[in-house]
């Protein structure tokens, strides 16, 4: 094996990490992967590629085997095949073209890639290997909530029946199957394993959401109650699996066709499908595994510690909420890409202060955090630093993407913690009445919101603009406001409150007064001067929007440290009933949903 490893400098050059030489058939599956997309590719399977690289031995039984459930994985599955299952990781850093680094890194560990919609049993063989230890996603906050359906069911009882094991006809797989759901999948592959006397495998979440092991272990209890396995398999599954929770970071576009353009004309490297992404990257996994058994991904940098909370916090509050209040301001504002959004003359002041006094204030800085930056502020300098770099082209239309499952599961609870404690939000009601004026922008345009909610968030606005049902409403492509949108009327101070109203995204937020006449203001401030005349005002602290009023109770008097239930929440909490007496014991909120 010849290891070829070149160190990425930062200078505008072309540097190249190729593939490792190896004998790829000393490679085998020790972890299957629900969601190979652009992201997955670029973090997980690099660190383990890294880590094949100096330590072989240890690592060769690790590789991955890809699971796709959707059509569109078809895409990816035959761009793996054509490629040999190996691809080019291409990371890229500078502020202007002219300055910018390129380094490729070749990725030689995924090994396979399955459709479970062509063969449903042979996936479930797949995960019932005893060489599977660990099954990974990377399936959206959508993919929680996606039901089970007659599919799962049918396929759990062919596992439960042995109808799966061996020399089977997978043809005879009822038609059916070929709709089975992640967890439907992952179910039946569970109770073959437990029928078999097998351990279970470990389920390790890597999306972007927070507590995202607990959601993992939430939904696995849940459907398999949905499918009715006996009591002593979901105590097994509750005992026994490990769903361990990961903070996972790396800024990953989508390939644009220019990409695949500059890849040639600067490495000389063709291929249809590379991965972009930035320099940096970052993992921090609690170690809970089944039976200890996972790979040595310290060795190359990550970081496995017993409470994952205070980094996913940090970098989902900090980062992920930052790109959102960002993206909207900046759309209304004229720009395009992050680093444009970045470096606006006020969007930067604007997102600094709300990242120093409303999210860093939500944060406790934990000792383990030193091993990355030293300290909150630094590491938000260390976002914005990130989000300048040109060479990522992120588009502020990707970032708006699913806006309403953003606010709910990464913003809603920074408010609810900052109104409990009596700290401004003033930011966040502008975050949110830049996210209206966006919505109505988008419907006033004919333009479509790419959103899972979008019937629901976009409705206000589409009755003022009568065009009826929203269903075909989905993604502002045209970034400069126009020249003329249709003057802002009764009407739309009407929408805005029907927006304010929806439960399914604000939660409790819904009923507090003091919030909503904030955001209103922030609202019509933008509407009467304009998007950089408000964020003005913000950045100084001046403007009629005063927060003496958010502290207060709802108009119903509820309080926001209340619990509340409904479909998309399993556990709220913004403040613990003695916050007055002890405000370092707030709950960040556990905000997670009816099983996606």
């Amino acid at each position: 094996r010849t290891v070829l490893v070149t160190k990425f400098v930062m200078s505008g050059s072309v540097t190249r990490a190729p593939a490792l030489v190896c004998d790829r058939g000393e490679l085998s599956t020790g972890i299957v992967h629900f969601g190979v997309g652009g992201f997955h590719r670029s973090h997980q399977q690099a660190y383990l590629d890294e880590l094949l690289r100096v330590d072989f031995e240890n690592t060769k039984s690790w590789c991955y085997t890809g699971l796709g459930v959707l059509s569109f994985d078809t895409k990816m599955r035959d761009y793996l095949v054509a490629n040999k299952f190996t691809y080019p990781v291409v990371s890229r850093i500078g502020e202007t073209p002219e300055t910018m680094a390129m380094h490729v890194h070749h990725v030689v560990t995924l090994r396979d890639m399955l459709l479970s919609f062509e063969n449903p049993a042979a996936a479930v063989r797949l995960l019932s290997s005893p060489d599977v230890k660990i099954v990974s996603l990377t399936i959206t906050e959508f993919g929680y909530r996606v039901p089970i359906n007659e599919g799962d069911r049918t396929l759990v009882k062919l596992a439960l029946d042995g109808a799966v094991d061996g020399v089977h006809n997978d043809e005879a797989t009822p038609a059916e199957c070929a709709g089975a759901t992640v967890f439907g999948i992952l179910l039946a592959a569970l109770a073959n394993r437990k029928r078999h006397g097998l351990r279970p495998f470990t389920i390790m979440s890597c999306d972007n959401l927070p507590h995202n092991g607990e959601v993992a272990k939430r939904r696995v209890l849940g459907a398999a109650a949905d499918l009715d396995l006996d009591p002593a398999t979901q105590q097994w599954l509750e005992t026994e699996a490990k769903y361990p929770s990961t903070m996972v970071d790396r800024i990953t576009p989508a390939t644009s066709n220019e990409d695949i353009v500059s890849l040639k004309e600067n490495a000389d490297i063709t291929d249809a499908w590379p991965v972009m992404c930035e320099p940096y990257k970052h993992w921090v996994i609690e170690d809970d595994f089944v039976d200890c058994a996972r790979p040595a991904w310290e060795t190359v940098g990550a970081l496995l510690v017993p409470d994952v909370r205070p980094h996913e916090l940090m970098k989902v509050r900090l980062l992920n909420v930052g790109h959102s209040a960002m993206c909207y301001a900046g759309v209304l504002a004229g720009c395009e890409h992050v680093h444009e959004a970045v470096t606006h003359k006020m969007i930067k002041p604007f997102l600094k202060r709300l990242m120093r006094e409303e999210i860093a204030a939500s944060l406790v800085a934990d000792p383990s955090m030193e091993a990355l930056v030293c300290g909150l502020d630094q590491y938000a300098e260390l976002v914005l630093s990130r989000f300048k770099n040109v060479a990522v082209k992120d588009t502020l239309d990707r970032i708006a993407m699913d806006g309403s499952e953003k606010f709910r599961v990464q913003g809603r609870a920074v408010v609810m913690e900052g109104l409990a404690a009596d700290r401004t939000v003033r930011g966040f009601a502008l975050y949110v009445a830049a996210w209206a004026h966006f919505l109505r922008k988008a419907v006033m345009e004919g333009s479509v919101v790419r959103d899972a909610s979008a019937s629901l968030i976009v409705a206000p606005w589409a009755d003022v603009a009568g065009v009826g049902p929203v269903e075909s409403a989905v993604t502002a492509t045209e970034y400069a406001v126009p020249a003329r949108l249709p003057p802002q009327t009764a009407e739309d101070a009407a929408a805005l409150q029907r927006f304010l109203d929806i439960e399914e995204v604000f939660g409790v937020l819904a009923q507090h007064e003091g919030w909503r006449q904030a955001v209103v203001r922030e609202f019509e401030d933008i509407a009467t001067s304009g998007v950089e005349a408000t964020l003005l005002g913000y950045i100084f602290g001046v403007g009629h929007n005063s927060n003496g009023d958010l502290a207060q109770l709802g108009s119903n008097g509820a309080r926001l440290s209340e619990r509340v239930s409904g479909t998309f929440i399993l556990d709220e909490v913004c403040a613990h009933e003695d916050a007055a007496a002890a405000p370092d014991i707030t709950d960040e909120a556990v905000a997670f949903v009816s099983l996606y």
